[in-house]
Order: C-alpha cells, then structure tokens, then sequence
C-alpha cells in the first residue's frame, strides 16, 4: 500500500537521494529540483510550488513530483519535477504520482498540464514514459540546454 501526501521537512534528503540516484539529472540539475523543495518547505505561503511525495506503508518514499500554476495563464500547469526511486522503478509509482498530479490539476482548475525534458539518451525512459501517461510531445527547440541537447516540451491535457 502506499499514500501521496506534501512533503514534510525530513523528506528533505531523502528526495534529494531519490532524484540524484535516477542518474538522469546533472549534479546542478539535483540543485535546482532541491531549490524548490526549500522554497515550498520555507515559504508556508506560497503557491508555486506544489511538491509531493509517494510513500510506501513502511514511509519509504518511492516519488516524487513537484508541479505549479503557470501564472502567465489561466488554466495551464507545469510538471517541474517527476522521478521515481531507482529500486521501484517499472513497478507504478511514477504512473501513480503522475495520476494524483492530473488530479490536483484538474481540481485547482487547471486544463493543460506541461512537461518539458531533454532530448539527450539519458532521458529515453523519461520521454517513454511521458507517452505511456498520455502526454504528446508539442515542440522541439533545438540545442536548447547545449549543442545536440534540445528542449522537448510535451503537453497532457487535463480531463
């Protein structure tokens, strides 16, 4: 069994080793994911960032997900982070989280959900994954991140 819930100031480390061990982002990518995680357990009052965790019975923490209101718009999201633990991969959890994310969305009133990633191997099972949840790939910026590193922005809306 398992249950999403916000997360809390212990699962502070324990997402940090949860992304970086994926071995799919860059250390100052892992910064950036971590930045978040400060700003929505510091910041009571925000509204920007929306992190979660999947946690196992035992309180294993097996996803994470961490999603906003665009506020350039009225009725779209963004999808800043997703992973699931290394060891529980393949097993539902990221098509779990990712579920709860679309219906946090949709019960925040939001419409379009979107996600972007790199075009670079180590994001293969990423972007498999982005399909097999229904989201289609929108637009290819080439060379976005670096030279042979383009941005892919997918798009899944909210139903």
């Amino acid at each position: 069994m398992t249950r999403i819930r916000p997360i809390e100031p212990g699962d502070r480390e324990t997402i940090r080793e949860l992304i970086a061990g994926t071995r799919a982002f860059k250390p100052h990518e892992v910064d950036v994911a971590m930045e978040l995680v400060d700003i929505a357990l510091t910041q009571k009052n925000q509204d920007d960032y929306h992190p979660f965790v999947l946690a196992e019975d035992d309180g294993t923490v097996a996803a994470y997900a961490c999603f906003g209101k665009n506020p350039m718009t009225k009725h779209t999201f963004d999808l800043y982070w997703i992973a699931t633990r290394a060891d529980r991969m393949g097993k539902g959890y990221g098509r779990a989280i990712a579920g709860f994310v679309v219906e946090e969305v949709r019960r925040q009133g939001g419409k379009l959900l979107v996600i972007e990633t790199s075009s670079q191997e180590s994001y293969g099972d990423t972007r498999r994954f982005y399909d097999r949840i229904g989201a289609t790939l929108a637009a290819t910026l080439p060379d976005y991140y670096d030279e042979g590193d383009d941005k892919l922005i997918y798009l899944l809306p909210v139903r």
